[in-house]
């Protein structure tokens, strides 16, 4: 069974135009890069909906990333796009920081099947974040 398109091709270039020099292109030609919740929210605005249920690994849902961007600006979420080069065109969560002052998001997070494949806690801005990945 092969990859089943989340939306018409070229939906992902709309989104590299918003999040320019945002993202760097990597091997492969996916772009990754830091998103705060903000950048996050508004890249959603264009995505068609079926890429909204895409998870990276035992990630929680792209919808569930959403919810937690709406609910703290302060997160900040490590992203990456695919281009329509490839058939798997999308944009993913494959990594999170959620300030640590905010035990909710990250149990909620949990509740939504996060299975990270590394945590730990690190300080950013000047304030203790919990950062969660999946390769």
């Amino acid at each position: 069974m092969g990859w089943k398109p989340y939306g018409p091709r070229g939906f992902t270039r709309p989104i590299l135009k918003l999040l320019a020099g945002k993202l760097e292109r990597r091997v492969g030609g996916v772009y990754t890069g830091v998103l705060a919740s903000g950048e996050l929210l508004r890249a959603a605005e264009l995505l068609p909906p079926a890429n909204l249920e895409d998870r990276q690994n035992f990630a929680p849902k792209l919808r569930d990333f959403l919810r937690v961007a709406k609910a703290e600006p302060r997160a900040l979420f490590e992203v990456y796009v695919v281009p329509d080069e490839r058939e798997d065109e999308r944009l993913a969560v494959e990594g999170v920081y959620v300030p640590s002052d905010r035990p909710d998001l990250i149990g909620y997070l949990y509740r939504r099947g996060a299975q990270p494949d590394r945590e730990e806690v690190v300080v950013v801005g000047g304030a203790m974040h919990h950062h969660m990945w999946w390769d």
